[in-house]
């Protein structure tokens, strides 16, 4: 196959129906053994599996397993919502009073012990059953299926509700709390709101705009950093920004072959422009890719995989202009 057809391979189709089909299967088995072992659950999938980004080979699925013990509401953004000058004329009354109410629930002082009892129910539940069972990380559980042979990672979690959950009473403006188990319970946390749901309509509703060209982009730069000699810690949250952040009028009507320089030309731009490297965010609105933790502090070790990943698609683009100066 030469680079050209490897190439366009890589941008024209996505992972068979059979691998997706038995990828979700994996999860749902998983699901089952939990479901019949616990009470007070509820799950959802999260991850590249559930927008077609996925990558034969390279994408695990990850199983959310909710408590529906307790939710935390996010007490001072409906606050501040209800504060507002505009408020009467940003929200009918019902929805104010729906705010109100949610101000006027009591805490939940057992959280973290709720959570760290569901991960526990949940490691034992999945050794009974499975051979590989990995408990070590903090954030999640890995079980790894023989038939269909895929991972499964299980995190468990929180719901957390906002102004705008309780507004549209959708599951798109959800958001979770992954819970982070310790050492000991006394190092046990939540970590800060998360909102996949809202990130998984986002990248499907732009990638439709575009006639699918946005997530054969994301495939593209997911198989080049996989197939990569060097290591490049770019994780697919890093280029689903990376790449939703170009304008689509950029790349709406370009042939497949022709969304190769379209990507380079948008990594280039970020690792050249500082700022507008600073300032990209992900498809939320909620994190920055470029900074640390911190959210201040620029993440250079990540901009020099930027690199690594720049010069892996130069070598395809100089590769396919290489193939049409010989057919010339």
């Amino acid at each position: 196959m030469s680079h050209q057809d490897g190439v366009y391979r890589m941008l024209t189709f996505g992972v068979d129906e059979l691998y997706t089909k038995q990828t979700i299967d994996a999860g749902n088995r998983v699901k089952n053994q939990l479901n019949s072992k616990l009470s007070d659950v509820s799950f959802e999938f999260q991850g590249s599996v559930m927008t077609n980004t996925h990558i034969k080979g390279y994408s695990d699925i990850d199983l959310l397993t909710i408590t529906e013990k307790f939710y935390t509401f996010d007490r001072e953004g409906i606050n501040k919502s209800l504060n507002q000058t505009d408020v009467y004329f940003k929200y009918n009354q019902n929805q104010i009073n729906t705010l109100k109410n949610v101000l006027n629930g009591g805490g939940y002082t057992n959280a973290l012990t709720d959570l760290r009892e569901l991960r526990l129910d949940c490691e034992e539940t999945l050794d009974s059953v499975y051979s590989y069972v990995d408990t070590s990380r903090p954030k999640s559980i890995e079980v790894e299926l023989t038939n269909p042979n895929r991972k499964v990672d299980v995190v468990i979690a929180s719901w957390f509700q906002d102004t705008n959950y309780y507004i549209n009473s959708n599951i798109v403006n959800k958001a979770i709390q992954v819970f982070y188990k310790g050492n000991i319970p006394a190092y046990d946390r939540k970590l800060d709101a998360d909102y996949p749901f809202m990130r998984i309509k986002l990248l499907n509703d732009k990638d439709s705009i575009v006639n699918g060209r946005l997530k054969r982009m994301i495939r593209f730069l997911k198989t080049l950093k996989s197939d990569a000699d060097q290591d490049i810690k770019l994780s697919s949250f890093d280029i689903n920004a990376i790449l939703f952040d170009i304008d689509t009028k950029q790349y709406h009507n370009k042939s497949y072959l022709e969304l190769v320089p379209i990507a380079y030309e948008q990594l280039k731009k970020i690792a050249n422009n500082y700022s507008y490297r600073y300032n990209l965010q992900s498809l939320d609105k909620r994190e920055y890719i470029f900074r640390k933790d911190d959210r201040i502090t620029e993440d250079v070790e990540k901009t020099g995989f930027l690199k690594i990943l720049i010069s892996e698609v130069e070598y395809i683009i100089n590769e396919l202009n290489s193939l049409k100066r010989l057919i010339a």
